[in-house]
């Protein structure tokens, strides 16, 4: 979808939102109703069954519908004031520019590695020490402190991406990832800190075995997994992916894995030793 396309639906889905909040405000759609189906607010309303969705995920996310499978989605409380539906917009603005900034460097980022690596064989030499120490870092902060965590964690990328030597894709990414560490510290999303971990710690192995390749497809699953975390999901967005990036290796180690901000004490094998499924997942 191009930006032009993505913006057109999102002023669809706005007006959307709008047309509903008015019903609801005016008590044509009383709290414990069910609201018209989807194909009924779709002639209504002559819009897509996808802008339409999202409309009504974002009342769900504020707890204002709720969808019941097979039998509709009901009212279940009344509009709220202004200042949370502001707050609602500013979640979700945050979100969609997450989306952009992760699709960005999940087409660029990996790229950018490979071909650094491969032209400029020597260019991350010397980083080894300070990105096993900020990887320390990381795992001394996953269990306590999700903010530090996240910090440490994009400090990790720029350092990485710091070193690369055409300026051009260097200043792009990086300020993609101010950009990125900006709008994530807004939503404050809780995320597997051992897939991140692990992810982390096989990109540090393969800057020291100088594969590219290895490096590459790192960096790939690593923002294939963010672009498909729960907390995109009021976007009704899908990360599209060929099958040799499916998730699925990694997104089974997240749900036995401890989230960032447990109270749970990390161990080092635990957190630094890579799960088969995950090191499997990037091998392929």
């Amino acid at each position: 979808m191009s930006d032009g396309e993505r913006q057109r639906q999102d002023a669809v889905t706005d007006e959307i939102v709008q047309y509903m909040r008015g019903m609801i405000s005016s008590g044509q759609w009383p709290v414990g109703s069910k609201i018209p189906s989807e194909n009924q607010l779709r002639s209504t309303l002559n819009v897509s069954r996808t802008s339409l969705r999202s409309a009504i995920m974002q009342l769900a996310a504020l707890n204002i519908l709720k969808a019941k499978q097979g039998i509709g989605t009901f009212v279940i409380a009344p509009m709220h004031d202004e200042a949370i539906f502001e707050e609602a917009g500013k979640n979700m603005a945050a979100k969609k520019e997450i989306v952009q900034l992760l699709e960005f460097l999940k087409i660029v980022a990996p790229t950018a590695i490979y071909v650094e690596m491969r032209k400029f064989n020597k260019c991350f030499k010397g980083l080894e020490r300070q990105l096993h120490a900020d990887l320390e870092a990381q795992r001394q902060l996953a269990y306590q402190d999700q903010a530090q965590f996240m910090k440490a964690c994009f400090n990790f990328h720029t350092l990485i991406f710091s070193a690369i030597m055409n300026e051009f894709v260097k200043d792009s990414v990086l300020e993609a990832i101010k950009r990125l560490q900006s709008a994530l510290a807004a939503l404050q999303p809780t995320m597997s800190s051992q897939v991140i971990l692990t992810l982390h710690r096989t990109l540090i192995q393969a800057i020291e075995k100088e594969d590219a390749k290895l490096a590459r497809r790192v960096l790939k699953k690593l923002y294939t997994y963010l672009t498909s975390h729960d907390y995109l999901r009021n976007l009704g967005y899908r990360a599209v992916t060929k099958k040799s990036e499916a998730t699925a290796p990694v997104e089974a180690n997240a749900n036995t894995a401890g989230a960032v901000g447990a109270t749970s004490p990390v161990s080092d094998s635990a957190a630094v030793a890579a799960p088969k499924a995950v090191a499997n997942g990037i091998e392929r």
